[in-house]
This record gives C-alpha cells, structure tokens and sequence, in this order.
C-alpha cells in the first residue's frame, strides 16, 4: 500500500473518529444530579442548579447523535438514582423555561428511536 493511501486512511479514521464523538456521560450526569430531588419527587419545582445544567444540555443536544447520548445517559444515570417518576422528566425543562421537550425516560426507553428536542 502506497503512503499517500495510509495517510488518506489515517485521516479518514481520525475525522471519522472526531465525528462521532458525542457529549460524554459524565457531563450529563453532572450535569442532571441537582435534579435528583425533583425526580424522586422530594421538592414540587427543580432546583436553580438543575435548570443551569438542563440549559448546558440543551445547548449540547443539537445533533440527533448528541441527542440520542443524552437520553441514554439519562436513562443509564436515572437506573442509579432509585425511586423516580419517569414522568417528571419532560417536566424539567418546561418548569426551568425551556421551549425543549424531553419524553419520559426510563429503563425500557429506546433512545435510538425516540424524537426530543432539547
């Protein structure tokens, strides 16, 4: 194999790579724990901070790929946290003044087939 069809390939694999990265669980995770209370139901609006790390989200979801990594982030976070009503979670952003929808997550969602936007 010539070097210019190596190097062609590397780059390819590099972009390639650079494309699908999406937003990490970590983030998203630290971004959604102050919303822990609200979920579980322990207080009737979510906190300043959860809305401030719902408004980064939003802000991070503009790709359906980055999408798609926050709502299975969400569901694999929200299977840790106990007791929670998967219907507070579309709550959140309405409650913290955003026009984004999120759908009601939880363990049987499938977030490869799910429409939100956030």
């Amino acid at each position: 194999m010539s070097r210019a069809a190596i190097i062609s390939i590397a780059i390819l694999l590099i972009t390639r790579s650079g494309a699908l990265a999406s937003i990490s669980c970590a983030t998203v995770i630290e971004e959604v724990a102050p919303c822990t209370s609200f979920l579980q139901g322990g207080s009737k609006q979510p906190s300043v901070a959860c809305c401030n790390g719902i408004k980064k989200l939003s802000g991070e979801a503009g790709t359906h790929q980055n999408r798609t990594a926050i709502c299975q982030c969400l569901k694999e976070g929200l299977a840790t946290i106990g007791n929670y009503d998967p219907k507070r979670v579309p709550q959140v952003p309405k409650d913290c003044g955003l026009s984004a929808t999120l759908p009601p997550i939880d363990k049987n969602t499938d977030c490869s087939n799910i429409s939100f936007m956030m």
